[in-house]
């Protein structure tokens, strides 16, 4: 019977630290429902989740990037509405101005109103801005959106320049030269209809890609928790079986731990037996 030496108590406890240490790493799976907190708990599976959650991330910037390309391309498509609106009242103004029921003052206050509204044209035209950006005089035929994780995955839109000049509204005269002002209403109200329809249709296509995302950031998001998120199930069992396991180790420490007073026992009946 050793007493410098006690070998039962040293293996009793290493068996409690070892359940402590196990408890401990599950307590913190359950506490923060991940089952790999560090690289330390899974090398191989903290370096497949690290990538892909840069690439989760990515593609939620990428939807953010969709959205905001919809938000700008609607901005614009109610800015052409209201162009689209004023066109039509030059027609009725200029269809109106050709009657001979109008007289010369009535038609000097058509020419004034068509005016005005070419002006405001323009205007919107030059102020229609997404984000500080120009959209509509010009400068926004070459955007690009990113919809895609990697470089390349983009969604170009070209939104047309549709100022007074370019809708030849410029100088219009609904009086003198009615004809040749309604051809050109015609043209002008013919461009910002085909404006409207390809905003229309470039909305659409970034809804599908935007679907298109969703999908497959849900995919790739439930691929990624089966990697990372913690079992619950598994580990509450295992917590449960280790605690119990980790009291019992304390007890047999404990009882190990009473063994050298069998020899102090033993010592003190043969020092009685001695005198």
């Amino acid at each position: 019977m050793d007493v410098n030496t006690n070998i039962s108590a040293q293996r009793a406890a290493g068996h409690a630290a070892k359940n402590e240490l196990i408890t401990t790493e599950v307590m913190r799976r359950l506490s923060t429902g991940i089952k790999i907190n560090s690289a330390v708990d899974d090398p191989a599976g903290w370096t497949i989740s690290s990538k892909m959650t840069s690439t989760l991330m990515s593609m939620k910037q990428a939807l953010r990037n969709a959205y905001d390309g919809i938000s700008m391309l609607e901005t614009a498509s109610g800015a052409t509405t209201e162009m689209g609106n004023m066109v039509q009242r030059i027609r009725e103004l200029t269809l109106q101005g050709i009657s001979d029921s109008s007289t010369p003052a009535q038609r000097a206050m058509m020419q004034n109103e068509a005016s005005e509204l070419i002006s405001e044209i323009e205007n919107i035209a030059r102020d229609t801005q997404f984000n500080g950006r120009n959209l509509l005089d010009g400068s926004s035929e070459n955007i690009k959106i990113q919809i895609g994780d990697v470089a390349g995955q983009t969604f170009d839109v070209s939104i047309s320049s549709i100022t007074a000049k370019d809708l030849q509204l410029e100088g219009l005269d609904i009086i003198a030269n009615p004809t040749e002002a309604l051809s050109k209403v015609d043209s002008a109200v013919t461009q910002v209809v085909g404006a409207q329809a390809k905003f229309g249709v470039n909305v659409a296509l970034l809804n599908q890609a935007i679907e298109s995302l969703l999908n497959s950031s849900l995919s790739f998001e439930a691929a990624r928790g089966r990697i990372i998120d913690a079992n619950y199930a598994h580990d509450t069992t295992t917590l449960a079986s280790k605690t119990i396991m980790g009291q019992a180790a304390m007890a047999m420490v404990s009882q190990a731990n009473q063994q050298p007073k069998a020899v102090h026992h033993l010592l003190k009946v043969e020092s009685n037996k001695s005198f």
